[in-house]
């Protein structure tokens, strides 16, 4: 594991491997840059003047045996323009250089992109994002390659670099490297999780996960298939009836808060394969299938974190965990199914089975008195044709639920969108023969999912996540090889530390009508 600390020092006195500066938009150095001996200093302005660097955003350029340094290396970093700088771009760069000095040989590294200057942000926010970004950059999954690439010369050890150390600020600034490992580990083991096959996660693995969590602050209950039918989680019972491998009904309770406090509870779909059951899906990607459990992977991402962080608040956990398949007993098109509170639901689309599951799942959650509820599912295609892989959709029935995560998203760059639900949505899952229908047709998908879900709330406060665009990326990105992208953890380990600012308004607002 790579050994990340924050130091004080100026760019001469660096002995490290490498030594990583910012170069702004315009060929222009940061003033981190005056701390670098005289000899160094006119070498980058006769090399910049060459035009062989031009700062722009995500330019990396490596130099060697740079004049008047100790480091045998120096990577110039483009930042691009000053005016745009954000600290997520800090964490994208973060992650780019970090790759690539592992792939260089380089053993040690200074970073001083901290000492960039961002309007509207502080330098803790900045260093966080720099070290959930290094810790997100080398993550790897290759547990199943017979001869994995071995670096004979990893990079073992980066240090986030200041060239001032106040003493108010420096205490925090460290605080802020220890927060950024935990919500980054967090991330990694949503990661890994969703990254598993199928035939290795199924739900008796979800549940293994999950009682690797488990400690003193933090219990965990796995439900097996008798317990799950004595509970009565019917609508995950259906789900489950085409496949060979028993269910799983997970409950994690981590104990942060008052012990009078009402937990925020946090649920999360656990579809460990899902082929669509009678209502079979087409063959084309359909092994990218196995990421559809990444809700309960970001659930259980966000636990861990959150327990590592002493977060001074209260969790629920639920994670209803099945397959999707087909056999001989699998639920059909046209089944009636009564779901865990007493509604019953016509079954008109065997592939809509998330909301299902999510259906017991959040009666359960409801019925244990949290102070507000927010599920996470790749439930919908609507979602990846309205929003693509830039944003989450957000759906809910409290509006500053949703104004904290929009805000919790834009800081982390792990971002939401809203989306409505008016009453008349509702009319779309209305059926002819039960209480409601699993679809409501073509139009609006993502947000009659999101009607679906409402009716098992009862009067919780609540926000549904539709993650179906941004749990997986099997083109990579700055943050992210090809797979599992940990959606949602970011974002909720911010939102929940942030929960109580007072600039968030109408916190005692009724929920909106169903």
């Amino acid at each position: 594991m790579i050994d990340i600390t924050l130091q004080a020092g100026t760019v001469a006195k660096r002995r490290e491997d490498a030594i990583v500066l910012p170069i702004m938009a315009g060929r222009k150095l940061t003033p981190v840059a005056d701390s670098a001996p005289d000899e160094t200093k006119a070498f980058l302005k006769n090399f910049i003047r060459r035009f062989d660097a031009s700062g722009d955003f995500g330019e990396i350029t490596l130099l060697y045996a740079v004049p008047g340094l100790h480091a045998y290396r120096l990577v110039l970093v483009g930042v691009g323009e000053e005016r745009c700088i954000t600290p997520d771009k800090l964490r994208r760069l973060s992650a780019k250089v970090t790759r690539k000095l592992e792939a260089s040989g380089a053993r040690s590294a200074a970073f001083y992109l901290a000492d960039v200057e961002l309007r509207h942000y502080t330098v803790e926010a900045c260093i966080q994002a720099i070290t959930e970004g290094i810790d997100l950059g080398l993550y790897t999954f290759n547990r199943y390659k017979s001869k994995p690439k071995e670096n004979t010369h990893p990079l073992h050890s980066v240090h986030i670099t200041v060239t001032s150390r106040p003493r108010k600020e420096y205490t925090q600034w460290q605080q802020a490297v220890a927060r950024g490992r935990m919500v980054a580990a967090g991330v990694n083991f949503s990661r890994d999780l969703g990254n598993e096959p199928g035939n290795t996660c199924t739900p008796e693995f979800i549940g293994e996960q999950a009682l690797l969590l488990q400690d003193e602050n933090l219990q965990v209950e796995v439900m097996d298939k008798a317990a799950i039918e004595a509970a009565g989680f019917r609508a995950l019972l259906a789900v489950n009836q085409g496949s060979a491998k028993e269910p799983r009904f997970i409950v994690l309770r981590y104990c942060g808060g008052a012990s009078d406090e009402a937990p925020i509870a946090l649920v999360g779909k656990g579809l460990t394969f899902d082929a669509g059951g009678i209502s079979i899906k087409p063959p084309q990607k359909m092994d990218e299938m196995k990421f559809d459990m990444c809700g309960a992977a970001t659930v259980l991402g966000i636990f861990k974190a959150a327990h590592a962080m002493k977060l001074k608040t209260n969790l629920l956990g639920v994670i209803p965990s099945t397959e999707n398949l087909l056999g001989s007993a699998a639920f059909k098109p046209g089944d009636i199914i009564t779901a865990y509170n007493g509604t019953s639901i016509e079954v008109l689309n065997t592939d809509a089975e998330g909301r299902l599951i999510l259906a017991d799942a959040l009666a359960y959650a409801a019925e244990q008195d949290p102070c507000e509820i927010i599920d996470f599912a790749t439930l919908t295609g609507a979602c990846v044709i309205a929003l693509g892989s830039q944003a989450s959709a957000v759906v809910g029935n409290h509006q500053p639920i949703i104004n904290r995560l929009l805000k919790a998203g834009e800081r982390t760059h792990d971002r939401v969108w809203p989306l409505p639900m008016y009453e008349e949505y509702q009319e779309q899952i209305n059926s002819h023969i039960a209480d409601i229908q699993n679809i409501g047709g073509r139009e609006a998908g993502t947000i009659t999912a999101a009607c679906f879900l409402s009716r098992f709330v009862a009067n919780c406060h609540w926000a549904h996540i539709d993650i179906a665009g941004t749990a997986w990326d099997m083109k990579g990105s700055d943050l992210a090889v090809k797979g599992a992208t940990g959606a949602g953890v970011r974002l909720t380990l911010d939102y929940l530390m942030h929960r109580f600012e007072s600039d968030i308004a109408v916190e005692e607002s009724e929920p909106l009508d169903e």
